[in-house]
């Protein structure tokens, strides 16, 4: 059976053709290169039968993945090549789209073998700064006030690493932050107009007209984190501390343990850690002060 793909999209340096619309995706010339991905709608399977890794919404083995997010959508992602998904319940296109662009994707980029972190990554002041951190650390927030103060998005949420050049590279992901409401109202910006994540959630798709689309080499990673003590610090991370902040902020890393996407994940993490400088910068509990972190940030040196 033929199935027409409607939208072409470009994302994480991949060329896309889907049945389904993907929000924040950028939309591309249908016929400009080869597809690496399809997304389409079909049967999806109710479980893996070899299963190596199984959590409460999804299932695992090398070269499949499986999700199901009740009342809104089944999803297998097979081969690194394939996205096939169910609609479950009344779920809106926004909600589907939600999780093809995140967990979906997230599994596709593993078993092409790449290293997706969960960060964003910004140029600023000539420099490609990877943030990466826990769900709530602020990763978008900061993102978005570096933008607001000149810098360029390169990834939001999920940088994918790029080992093809003389440095560790982030790929261009997509002209889109995902937001949530009171990081816009401390950032001075509005959500009227901004379509949601997902209906029920108070978070938004920022466009962002400031988007690289090149290759950026990087400058420095920092890992976003909090503390008890009113003032922020930033500590240089060596040695094996820089791998375990890497496997800890490795997106969808549940995945894939006991595979041998986990063995390529460890080359991978391993040569970003060995060629790329790291720390952690702290900042105190309860307080969000964009200003501050940026000028520190702006001050580090940013040394091995």
């Amino acid at each position: 059976m033929s199935h027409s793909k409607k939208f072409h999209y470009r994302a994480f340096s991949l060329n896309i053709a889907s049945e389904i619309p993907v929000t924040g995706f950028e939309a591309a010339a249908a016929a400009a290169a080869a597809v690496d991905v399809n997304i389409r709608s079909g049967e999806v399977p109710e479980s893996l039968p070899n299963a190596i890794n199984k959590g409460v919404l999804y299932q695992s083995t090398d070269k499949e993945f499986l999700l199901r997010v009740e009342g809104v959508a089944a999803y297998y992602v097979r081969n690194g090549n394939e996205i096939i998904v169910r609609r479950l319940g009344n779920a809106t296109e926004g909600e589907v789209s939600a999780f093809i662009s995140g967990t979906s994707f997230g599994a596709l980029l593993h078993q092409r073998r790449m290293l997706p972190l969960h960060a964003c990554t910004v140029l600023f002041n000539d420099k490609c700064l990877v943030f990466a951190g826990i769900s709530g650390a602020g990763k978008s927030t900061l993102a978005a006030a570096l933008i607001g103060q000149g810098g360029t998005l390169i990834a939001d949420d999920i940088s994918v690493i790029d080992f093809t050049g003389t440095k560790p590279a982030v790929c261009p992901a997509f002209p889109y932050i995902k937001i949530w409401e009171d990081s816009l109202v401390h950032l001075g910006l509005s959500a009227a107009g901004l379509e949601p994540v997902r209906g029920e959630l108070k978070k938004y798709y920022l466009p962002v007209e400031q988007f690289s689309r090149d290759y950026t080499a990087i400058d420095q990673v920092f890992i976003l984190a909090s503390h008890n003590k009113p003032e922020i610090e930033i500590k240089p991370l060596q040695g094996v501390d820089k791998f375990r902040a890497l496997k800890k902020h490795t997106y969808l890393f549940r995945g894939i343990p006991k595979t041998g996407l986990e063995q390529n994940h460890f080359l991978l993490a391993n040569q970003l850690a060995g060629q790329v400088p790291m720390s952690t910068i702290i900042r105190p509990n309860g307080e969000f002060n964009t200003d501050k972190l940026i000028r520190e940030i702006s001050q580090y040196p940013g040394k091995k």
